[in-house]
């Protein structure tokens, strides 16, 4: 996945999460990923690049220059203000996806309701360049999906992704999404709707 052009990434910035990210606070495991709630103090660590901050919140290692994973940046203050104001919804939650064996830090997921239809999850996925192509966007994705479902039951789970982006098409396809229209994004232009509804296989 091109992380730096990854539209479905950018839904992560609708996310709310809880006020911190603490010792016993929420994580999801995968076979290969830790997936940690962040909070303000990790938001803010990112805000300020404070790497010693970051990483004794998270308990991850980032690589190289410090910064949000790709498309977050611009997000990071409008995310921290919907931190201080909304509580812990399994429908708005940003993560952040770090590897098991070597704890570095690989990218980001999340989930944000829909404004339109609260039955209705957007999806999506940022993963930093050095940790493309291995796929750590399916794998954290399909667990934040099932997490969701777990906790809200039925719902339908939609993605937005411009047409030329071949990897993040090949990602929903993963999930088991298909595409259901197009939409207008201010930024990018045309974007294809991909969705999974809740009669199709289980996640």
């Amino acid at each position: 996945m091109s992380s730096r052009e990854t539209h479905a990434g950018r839904q992560i910035a609708k996310s709310t999460t809880l006020a911190g990210v603490t010792p016993g606070a929420v994580t999801l495991l995968t076979d290969r990923l830790e997936l940690i709630l962040l909070g303000t103090s990790a938001l803010d660590a990112l805000i300020k690049r404070d790497r010693a901050q970051l990483e004794a919140v998270t308990g991850a290692h980032f690589r190289d220059t410090l910064c949000a994973p790709p498309l977050m940046e611009d997000a990071l203050m409008s995310m921290r203000e919907h931190v201080l104001t909304e509580n812990e919804d399994p429908r708005n939650s940003p993560w952040l996806a770090i590897s098991r064996t070597t704890r570095d830090a690989v990218g980001s997921v999340g989930l944000s309701s829909s404004g339109k239809d609260e039955g209705t999850l957007l999806v999506g996925y940022s993963i930093y360049p050095e940790f493309e192509g291995r796929g750590y966007a399916t794998e954290a994705t399909t667990a934040l999906i099932s997490r969701a479902l777990s906790l809200l039951g039925t719902c339908v789970i939609q993605a937005t992704i411009p047409p030329w982006h071949t990897s993040s098409l090949r990602v929903a396809e993963k999930l088991g999404m298909r595409q259901v229209g197009t939409a207008h994004d201010d930024e990018v232009g045309q974007v294809l709707v991909f969705e999974r509804r809740p009669q199709g296989p289980a996640y």
